[in-house]
């Protein structure tokens, strides 16, 4: 029967604050989606499988996996820790199987006693729950074959259990027999090898005692025992060759690999640097506007004790006024005591200054002179033309007989200018808000430029030396398999020739004469050499049928999950050397693709995953046991994304896909375009399964840290 995972939760594991309830994700058949951003539980989601069934953690500072009892303290949340005296960590997951349900919990308790933290060890409880009635396992035996026979079997627990590269190492095509292992495994055929090696092992005692009595019977036939001294160098000869050819294929085999791993880097070369050219193009900018900000600020500081124009002036509008108001009362009234209705001008010394020649162009007359100044008169144009002449503020001289005409000149060098103070400030804000904006915007395309560098294979520390060392490795791995071809080719002509001469050498031992007793010997090793050829040949047969249905199934993924791409993605071709299988991807023209990228490769890989797993379960083609995996997809772009949830449903009965590539922090919903068409599809009912997004209400450091989740769709 299948096995549901019916919900997941969590109680102050890392940053999940608070109790199972708050932190309970409920699933059901089909693909459950956890989106979540860098930071925000998706590798802590996957860690408490790691706890449950490995007794280990990811701890992601030092990039390995650690004993979970030395990290219990580093694995409790942080607000725990900083605001409950006693509280417990704990991971809890409910399955179904066989109308059986299970509740399995992994935990340990902390408590604070005179400022210190302790905790206990982790303990795990599990719970059958059969016919409404619950019955507590507590044999450490039964809880663990329940784990490792019913929940996910120990055999299957690599294809169960996947994050990130963990895929790469599961297939992992450069190592020697890299498939043959789970080729065994599939067929079922290692008790066969067995009988193999056996069988090979009683054939060569067979003819080593043939010879050993054969020898012993013809010592004095010198002319016999040379021939068989020649016949068994010419046999070593021929299996040192065998050896070394089978090592030197070896050697060819990691070196396809490698070469098609280096070109898929390649592929992306040019790519890389655009890319490179466009960070350090950005590096420019970010430089270039930091410092646009570092003299904006400067110039403050300046502007604030400006000769001309001083900022500590803002707001002196109104005294300029009240001060010319005053000036033309004063002359009003020396009018009236002249009472005579001539002009009265009460200019300074090196006069006119700014509010005089204002009021004269407000009044339309001259006060120097006296004479009218109508608008835009030749008169009045030219009192506008002093007023708009370039000023200098001249130094007040200590006079007091100078005092009021020395004051009213200098006041009137910023009378013009006081008013325009306000914008001005304003400007200069507008500019620095302008500029810090662009910063962050260049700091923040900064970051998406280094994203796609990384994507496309590079580093931005060393990515134009790595860019060499791959050019490197390519042409050495180019040179290695021309080279290994040849002394291959060599060895088989050699091979050739040497077992012309073996036969020949053969052909005159069987011509002498052998007694009765020697000759039962050789029929003997005859017939073990028969035995030997048939169960080596039934094994093969059995390896070629399993490479076909393997080879069958992953095309058959492989096709669904790269279908919709621009670029085609050929066909895989699984070849078997002796125990070796290698797997490359080819035209219609059986001609090797390369250079595909790594998009591509980890489909190949994910394909062969899914096609071991669907050859692995016989003829329902679907694994019955959660399939969980953490970021699976750093390689993939929105279609094969959208693929491998339209594919996964046909494959595994229910998965757990814990991803970030559909989450977008700035849209309301923390989704992006292509996370809303993965959800459409699941509402209406094209993708079964759930659908929850992990959010972060206020941001804030590890000791107020809480991950709460929404879900979209159940």
């Amino acid at each position: 029967m299948a096995t549901i995972i019916n919900s997941v939760a969590f109680e102050n594991f890392y940053n999940y604050y608070g109790s199972y309830d708050h932190n309970e994700y409920k699933f059901k058949l089909g693909v459950n989606i956890v989106n979540a951003d860098n930071n925000m539980g998706k590798s802590k989601f996957y860690n408490g499988f790691m706890w449950l069934f490995r007794d280990q953690v990811y701890d992601s500072d030092i990039k390995a996996f650690t004993d979970a009892n030395e990290s219990l303290v580093r694995m409790a949340s942080g607000k725990a820790k900083a605001e409950d005296n006693k509280f417990k960590v704990g991971f809890r997951v409910i399955f179904s199987n066989d109308n059986i349900v299970y509740t399995v919990e992994k935990y340990a308790l902390f408590k604070h006693t005179d400022g210190e933290l302790g905790h206990s060890e982790s303990q795990l409880s599990i719970m059958e729950t059969k016919n409404n009635a619950d019955n507590p396992i507590l044999d450490r035996s039964e809880q663990q074959d329940i784990l490792n026979r019913v929940f996910i079997p120990l055999a299957l627990r690599n294809y169960a259990l996947l994050q990130g590269e963990s895929m790469d190492r599961l297939v992992d095509l450069s190592q020697k027999k890299a498939l043959s292992d789970t080729i065994d495994t599939l067929a079922g055929i290692s008790v066969l090898k067995g009988i193999c090696e056996a069988s090979k092992k009683l054939a060569k005692r067979a003819e080593d005692l043939y010879q050993i009595k054969d020898s012993e019977n013809s010592e004095n036939d010198t002319a016999k025992q040379r021939d068989k001294d020649k016949r068994n160098r010419t046999q070593q000869l021929i299996e040192n060759a065998e050896t070394e050819i089978e090592a030197a294929n070896d050697e060819i085999s990691a070196a396809k690999i490698r070469k098609e791993q280096l070109e898929a880097y390649i592929s992306n070369s040019s790519k890389r640097i655009e890319i490179r050219s466009q960070l350090d193009q950005n590096r420019i900018s970010i430089n270039n506007e930091k410092e646009k900000i570092r003299k904006i600020e400067q110039s403050i500081t300046g502007m604030i004790f400006d000769e001309e124009n001083p900022l500590l002036l803002m707001g002196l509008t109104d005294e300029l006024d009240a001060f010319d108001e005053r000036r033309e009362k004063h002359i009003g009234e020396l009018a009236q005591m002249n009472n005579d209705n001539t002009l009265v001008i009460m200019l300074p010394e090196g006069s006119p200054d700014t509010s005089s020649l204002e009021r004269m162009l407000k009044n339309e007359v001259c006060e120097v002179c006296g004479q009218p100044a109508a608008m835009h008169s030749e008169a009045w144009n030219h009192i506008k033309m002093i007023l708009d002449r370039p000023k200098k503020i001249s130094t007040t001289r200590n006079d007091f007989g100078h005092f009021y005409g020395a004051l009213q000149k200098t006041a009137s060098s910023y009378s013009r200018n006081i008013p325009k103070i306000e914008s001005k400030i304003e400007s200069v804000k507008e500019q620095l808000d302008r500029a810090k904006d662009n910063l962050n915007e260049l700091e923040t395309r900064h970051d998406e430029i280094l994203t796609q560098l990384n994507n496309a294979g590079g580093n931005a520390d060393n990515s134009e030396f790595n860019d060499k060392a791959i050019i490197s490795d390519y042409d050495t791995v180019n040179t290695t398999i021309s080279t290994k071809e040849r002394e291959i080719s060599s060895k088989q002509s050699m091979i050739a020739t040497w077992t012309d001469s073996l036969n020949a050498i053969m052909r005159k031992l069987a011509s002498y004469k052998k007694n009765y007793a020697i000759q039962k010997y050789e029929d003997f090793a005859i017939m073990m050499k028969a035995i030997d050829d048939v169960i080596r040949q039934t094994k093969d047969d059995i390896f070629d049928r399993t490479i076909d249905s393997l080879a069958k199934e992953a095309n058959e993924k492989y096709k669904a999950l790269t279908k919709g791409n621009q670029v085609s993605g050929g066909q895989l071709r699984f070849v078997r050397d002796h125990d070796i299988v290698n797997v490359s991807i080819r035209d219609v023209q059986n001609g090797e693709i390369t250079g595909l990228g790594t998009g591509f490769q980890r489909m190949k890989q994910l394909a062969i995953v899914m096609a071991i797993i669907s050859s692995k379960i016989g003829d329902e083609k679907k694994f019955d046991y959660p399939f969980i995996s953490d970021a699976p997809f750093s390689e993939f772009g929105p279609n094969f994304i959208t693929n491998f949830f339209e594919v996964a449903p046909s494959v595994f009965s229910q998965s757990i896909i814990l991803i970030k590539e559909l989450y977008d922090p700035n849209a309301g919903d923390y989704l992006t375009s292509h996370g809303r068409k993965i959800l459409q599809e699941m509402k209406n009912g094209d993708i079964p399964g759930t659908f929850y997004v992990n959010v972060i209400e206020e941001k804030a450091d590890s000791t107020g840290l809480i991950t709460s989740h929404k879900c979209y769709k159940y």
